[in-house]
Formats: C-alpha cells, structure tokens, sequence
C-alpha cells in the first residue's frame, strides 16, 4: 500500500500543476485540452494503462497485463506520430514498451516495474525534446501542448513547484521575449525538474531496499535511466563524453542488478551514482537564485536546531511533532544546500565536502530520533548545525550574503503553511510556535529593511501577524481564540498579500535617488529627535553648581554618537553577525536604557528639580558632591544609552538604504537629517535659555516623561516580539500607524499597562519630591526657630 499510495499522491499533484496550466490558457486550444487525442491526455491514460497492468500481475492475471500493455502501445504509436516527435526517442519508448510486454507475458512484477519506469521517462524525455523542437520552430501552441506532458519537481511545503516553461511559452506567444531566450528559460526549468527526478529515483532505490520495497526500487531503477538521458547531454558539455560514459555503465550496473534480483548491489550502486552527481547541475541558477538558495541553507539550518530542541529533552523525544518539523527543515537545507553544491565546489571542494557530510550525519541522526531510536542530544544537533552554518558563511560570496531577495519570503511562507496545518488538526500551540518563527524571520531581515522604504506597509504585515488590521484579525487573535481554518485563510491570503508586496518593494532596486535622500533624511531626523528631547530635558537643571554634570552627560552622548558612526561604516561585516540577534539585542539596550533613565529622573527629582528652592545652599552642595562619583557615571552611561539606542536603530535601519542605492546617496540623506536634529536642538536649548527657569524645568520634565513613556511602551513591544513577554491583544483596537512609531502605543494590555505604571511613577515622583520639599522647609524653619527662640511660621 505504501507504493501505491505514493504513486497516486505524486499523479494527484501532477494533475493540479497541470490544472494550473490549463486554466493559464497556456498549452492546446481548449477543443483538444480536454479531447482524447491530446498529447498530455494520451500520456497520462498510457500512464494508467501500465498502472493497471501492474495490479493485475499481483495476481498473476497475465491476460488482462498484456492486455493493457498493448493498449498502452497503441497509445504510444499515436504519441511518437504527433509533429515534432523525435524518432530517436520515439524509438527508445516502444522498445521499453516491448520490454514491458516481455514482463507481463512471463509474470514477472519485478521486471514489468523496471520496465514501466523505463517507458515513463522515456514519455518524458520525448516530451522535453518535442517540447523544445516545437519551440523553437515557431510553433508555441504545439510547443505547449507537448509541455502539458511533464514531470514536476517532487512539491513539499518547502519547495513550490515551478511554472517557469509555461511562462516561457507564454512570454514568446506575446512577443515579450525572443526564442532563444524562451528556449533558455524552458529549457532551464525542465532540466532542473528532471534532475531532481533522477536524484529522487536513485534515492528510492537505495532507501526501499532498506525497507524490502522491491517493486518501487525497479522501477525507480528504470525511471534513473530515462531521466539519465534527459540530463546526458548536459553532464557531457559540463564534465566530458568519458565521464559521462562512466555514469552509463554505473546506471545500467543498477538495472542489470534489478533485473537479476540483486537489490542490495542495486541499492549500492545506487548510492554510487548520486555520489558521482553531487557536483553536477543541470541548468545553472542565475546569481539571484543561487542568493536565494543559499539564505534558504541557513534559515532551513537555523530551524533544524530549533525544532529538535524543541522536541527533545535530557535525551528523550518528548514533541514527536517537532521532530517530524526538523525533518522537514532539514529536508529543505539539504535540497537547498544540493542546488549549490555544485558552485561551492568550485570555490572550495574540502569545506563543500565537509558539509556534505555534516548534514549527511544531521539527517541520519534526525531520522533516528524520528523513531525514538539512538537519540542524539540537542545540543550536539546544534553544535553541528551552527558548525554547517559557519562554514558555508566561510564558503559563500559576498553577494550571496546580501540580505533580501526572497529566501526569507520563501520560509515564512513554508511557516505560514504550518500554521495552517496545525490549525487544521487543532494543534493551536503548535500553530503559535510556528506563527511566531515566521514572525521573527520577517522581523529580522525584511521589517528592518522595509521600514526604511514603506512603514505602513510594515505596520500593516505586523497587524496581520498579531492583533489584525481594521475588520481583519491578526493570526495571534485568531490562534487565542481558536478560530476556524477558515477564519485563519482568510487573514493567511492577506498576509500574503502584503508580504508579495513586501517582497516587490525590497526586489525592485530602483529607487529614486531623491526618495533614497529623504527616506535616510526622515529616519535619522526622527530617531535623531528623540535623543535630542532625552538631553535637553536632562540638561534643563544644569545651572549653577549643577553646571557640571552637563560634561558627563555630553561626553556619553558623544561617544555613543561616533560608536553610531563606527557602526554604520562597520554595518558590512558586523551587522551581519548581529543581525541574528535583532529585537534581542534592541531589547536588552532598551531595558538598561529605561533604568538609567529612571534612576537619574529619581535623582533630578529629588535632588535638582526642586532643591534649587529650598534653602540651606552650602548643605546641598555637599550632598550633591558627596555622591558625585556614581552620578557622573550615571550620566555617561544615560548619555551613552539614550543616543545609541536610537543610532545603533538608525543604522539598521540604513543598511537596506545602502544596499539599495550606495553609500553615498544614504550618506547625503544622513547629512541632511543630522542637520534637521542639529537645528531642532539649536532652537531647543535657546528656548531653554530664555524661558524662565522654572518654567523650563516643567517644559522639559513634561517632556522626559513623555520619552519614558515611548521608550517604555516601546521596550515592551519588543519584549513581546521576542517572546520575553507576554501578550493580551486589547480587542477592536487599533491605534494608527504614527502612534506606535512616536508614542511607543500598541494594542496589548501589557503594553498599555506599563505605560500608564509609568505615567504614575512621574507624577508620583513629582508629588513625592514637592512633599520632601515642604517637608524639608518645615524643617529648617522648625531649626531656624529653635536657634532664635520664636515659634516658626506657618
């Protein structure tokens, strides 16, 4: 049942890409798409007429076999008479189709297996070349009827499958692209799909030989051969006639094997084959494909150690879900990883070689925890993981480290499809677990680069993710609520929606340079201003005997601004090594950044703010110099935090600029932005002069509070996002888009919570510190009237 069952699955995902195709309008006129002698019709009833034969000789009805075989022959001598049927291969299919007659007049499943295998890749290779001829002789009505008779590479939720030849055909019946280019581009797609069949035959020969699965293992052996062909000439062009001669000696050693029943030398030379094909490729991925793979082996990579992890505890499978996960995570690094194996041999064969058997070992070690058998430790899947990773960042060029492309798109998409899954079996933890992975690889790489070209955009994907936008709910309301599958689509197909065009913004490469310019000018002058505010409120009190704290508070600014500069000419090579870290590392700076704030709020509050009015002068200045030491450091350290919070953002935030336009022009909207804050903090610290003090001091405690409490609503979000805080989406609410970025104001109960927690402690503070105040009068005027004898006055 296993092989039937995968025969039918991989014919049922045949037909829906074909289906696609269809309702495309790319292939025949509509009368012959559905007619009986289309050439895609006859091949798949071929298909099914030797499917049957199959099941018959299970029960060694040999009529009804040789039956079906000759109307399988029939079909065929239709199929290899159509226009642009090549002889060669026309001939190489009815020989495999006489060898399947043999096999059914004798009962012998095994070779019948062999044999069917044989004439389906044969029908593909007859349809690859047709397909091309037809092409490229004008005809692209013909050319996309015999491409309706394909083979897809094998689907999973990891890889899509590709309509890259109907485009192609497409494009040409248009006029938007000349043959060659059309022929390149089918060509390309088609090669790709059957070395990935080939691979995945060889494969089921040696793993269904460890599962006794005979039949499977001869006729994946007669699949190898046809699909062999296919690619022949392409090998031969690559790496000479003499290799290739090799390979066909090793590709006939496993039929003969099958043929005579030897399924353990079948499996081994197998093995062998796909060995000797690991550093070949088909057709060669463009530069941005092989980027694209590449961020695909790393993120894949990355997930690998997180599910395992998940899944596995003190050396036992504890989530047999998250196993099954890292399987597929890996599946996809090791396909990834495959695509470039190639190229990266070429670049360096011994490291390509060493993670080829790292993931080699990674696979073998994921399968035994599959079964609960010989489990290895999580960290040491991580240790060899991170090891893989490392060296394939030692391996890839620098434009395959270039963040963006669709690498990351390409994930949250495989993610978002979990979430679905899950939904679907009512798995809502694990739905969840899966929404947030999708969310953190976005969060990391796309959100940062897109902020800097359409924030809205972003806030808009990041409602969809958590609380919703308008009438739609965000995946995290719907997943705490427990909602539908079809609750859940309906915002999937939005999200989707949104990230397409995410996707086309960050892909598009050109931008304006005038954009460019006032984008990097409105990112620095924003985060620029928030700095700007922290300082001048801080500074506000700094007269007098106070004067001196301003140099502390200046020299942690200054130093967080040239570490800023540092950074960002440094964003190249070190911000790729952070960039794993993201809200985490922005967390963390933000925590310390809201303590020290507070701490020195406290400390103006109590002993600058107000002291100013109360007598005894000389008294102050002792305490005030008596605790100098830790309030100098604290000042350099709130300088420090409350500029770098901001630059080290702002950085981040430019790199995508930078990636997108150069250097140069990011800098000249930098330049400009630097300007806007330098005028804004000129005009400030002017007012400050001129207004009276006290009132400065209100003005500017106002405005402190009101940084507090951005930063805090803001820290808060991030905490979330990273997962180190818990989240309570506030239903029907959603507070606009400039909220969140100027106010720090998002819909989540602890959000808004510590905000307002905030909001009291300042007012506390300011009623506190009156209260010490009048207290600390009544005091002096009690001593003053003690020294001369009077009752003090009220």
């Amino acid at each position: 049942m296993p092989e039937v069952r995968s025969s039918v699955l991989a014919r049922i995902a045949g037909c829906c890409v074909i289906a696609l195709l269809l309702m495309a309008g790319v292939g025949a006129p509509a009368g012959a798409q559905t007619g009986e002698d289309a050439v895609a019709t006859q091949g798949f009833a071929l298909r099914d007429a030797l499917f049957n034969a199959q099941h018959a000789l299970a029960t060694d009805d040999r009529a009804t076999a040789s039956s079906l075989v000759g109307d399988a022959e029939a079909i065929a001598q239709d199929i290899t008479s159509r226009p642009g049927a090549n002889p060669e291969i026309s001939a190489s299919l009815l020989q495999a189709l006489d060898l399947a007659a043999s096999a059914a007049e004798s009962g012998t499943p095994a070779d019948f297996a062999f044999a069917r295998g044989l004439v389906w890749s044969n029908l593909m290779h007859l349809s690859f070349e047709s397909t091309i001829t037809t092409l490229e002789g004008g005809d692209t009505t013909g050319a996309g009827q015999w491409l309706l008779l394909r083979d897809f590479r094998p689907a999973t939720r990891l890889v899509r499958t590709s309509a890259g030849a109907a485009e192609a055909i497409k494009q040409l019946a248009a006029g938007e692209v000349e043959v060659d280019v059309a022929s390149a581009e089918l060509s390309a797609d088609l090669l790709d799909t059957y070395q990935a069949r080939l691979s995945e035959s060889l494969a089921t020969v040696s793993d269904a030989h460890n599962q006794a699965f005979t039949l499977s293992m001869a006729e994946a052996a007669g699949k190898s051969a046809g699909y062999w062909r296919i690619v022949r000439p392409t090998f031969v062009s690559q790496f000479g006639e003499e290799e290739a001669a090799t390979l066909d000696a090793q590709i006939a050693a496993v039929g003969d094997a099958v043929t005579a029943q030897n399924w353990e030398s079948a499996a081994l030379q197998a093995a062998a084959v796909r060995e000797e094909l690991a550093d070949f490729r088909a057709a060669q991925l463009s530069p941005e494909e092989q980027a694209r793979r590449a961020g695909q082996t790393l993120i894949y990579l990355d997930l690998v150690s997180v599910e395992y992890g998940r899944g596995v505890k003190n050396g036992e499978v504890v989530v047999p879900i998250e196993i099954a996960e890292a399987q597929s995570f890996y599946a996809g690094a090791r396909a990834a990883f495959n695509d470039l194996r190639p190229t990266l041999t070429t670049i360096d064969p011994e490291k390509t070689a060493e993670v080829a058997g790292i993931l080699a070992e990674l696979g073998a070690q994921i399968d035994q925890a599959s079964l609960s058998q010989n489990v290895t430790p999580s960290d040491e899947i991580h240790a060899a993981t991170s090891a893989a990773i490392e060296l394939l960042r030692s391996l890839y060029p620098e434009e395959w480290e270039r963040p963006g492309g669709d690498a990351e798109f390409d994930v949250i998409a495989s993610l978002l499809d979990q979430v679905e899954k899950a939904v679907a079996a009512g798995q809502y933890a694990q739905a969840e677990s899966a929404r947030l992975e999708a969310y953190a690889i976005y969060d990391a790489g796309a959100e940062k680069r897109l902020l800097a070209f359409s924030p809205g955009l972003v806030r808009e994907i990041e409602g969809l993710f958590w609380q919703g936008n308008g009438d739609t709910d965000g995946l995290l309301t719907l997943l705490q609520g427990e909602a539908g599958s079809k609750a859940v689509r309906t915002t999937r197909l939005e999200l989707d929606s949104a990230l397409k065009s995410a996707r086309l913004q960050l892909g598009s490469g050109t931008t304006a340079r005038g954009t460019v310019v006032f984008n990097a000018a409105t990112i620095v002058f924003r985060e620029g201003l928030e700095a700007v505010l922290i300082l001048v409120s801080l500074t506000a009190s700094m007269i007098g005997i106070n004067r001196r704290f301003k140099k502390p508070l200046a020299a942690g600014a200054i130093g967080a601004f040239l570490v800023s500069v540092l950074l960002f000419f440094a964003a190249r090579s070190l911000l790729l090594s952070l960039s794993r870290y993201g809200e985490k590392l922005e967390a963390v700076v933000s925590v310390v950044a809201i303590g020290v704030l507070l701490v020195v709020m406290n400390w103006f509050f109590h002993k600058v703010y107000w002291t100013r009015w109360i007598a005894g002068h000389h008294e102050r200045r002792r305490a005030i110099i008596g605790g100098a030491a830790g309030q100098t450091i604290g000042l350099v350290l709130l300088g420090f935090t409350s500029v770098f919070r901001e630059g080290g953002e702002t950085v981040l935030f430019l790199q995508a600029l930078v990636l997108d336009a150069g250097t140069r022009v990011v800098i000249e909207g930098t330049l400009l932005g630097l300007a806007g804050v330098a005028v804004v903090g000129v005009l400030v610290f002017a007012l400050q002069k001129k207004l009276p003090h006290k009132k400065m001091l209100i003005l500017t405690g106002m405005m402190l509070a009101l940084v507090l409490v951005t930063m805090v609503g803001t820290t808060v979000h991030v905490l979330q996002v990273v997962g180190w805080a818990p989240i309570t989406p506030i239903v029907n609410w959603q507070p606009p888009y400039w909220a969140g970025v100027w106010l720090g104001v998002f819909p989540t109960w602890e959000g808004v919570i510590m905000q307002l927690a905030a909001i009291v402690l300042v007012i506390g503070s300011y009623y506190l510190a009156e209260f010490q105040h009048h207290r600390s009068s009544a005091a002096l005027a009690q001593r003053a009237a003690a020294n001369t004898g009077q009752a003090p006055t009220a």
